[in-house]
């Protein structure tokens, strides 16, 4: 799978890259809102994974924007957040497939990217 992974720390972005490529997917990253919004322009993508709490463009307001794109309507799209409360402090849009909580497994985000991923696949056929 070709998966954009984003968050704005560092450590987070490169934890997640190596666990997903050691799985053998293609990973990409951005840090931000903005640079998500770009990339899915740029590509196309069989998942997104995104923070919700982003400086920039917050991960809420970029999936609505990737949604109005061609590649990103129909693409898997997973939230995380540290906010047990998010829903109190965002919208989170019913175009997000999963809303996943940190701390969490790159294993574990992995596992729901591929039950979407399958899911998306045997919708289409």
């Amino acid at each position: 799978m070709k998966i954009l992974f984003v968050d704005d720390t560092l450590d987070t972005r490169q934890m997640f890259k190596m666990a997903f490529e050691v799985k053998g997917h293609e990973t990409h990253l951005a840090h931000n809102g903005l640079e998500a919004v770009e990339a899915v322009r740029a590509q196309t993508f069989d998942a997104l994974v995104i923070d919700a709490e982003m400086p920039l463009l917050n991960g809420v307001d970029s999936i609505l924007r990737i949604r109005e794109l061609s590649n990103g309507a129909q693409m898997p799209i997973v939230l995380l957040t540290a906010f047990h409360d998010i829903r109190g402090r965002l919208s989170v849009p019913s175009s997000v497939d999963i809303l996943l909580y940190k701390p969490i497994l790159p294993s574990e985000v992995l596992e729901n990217i591929e039950i979407l991923v399958e899911a998306r696949r045997d919708a289409d056929l």
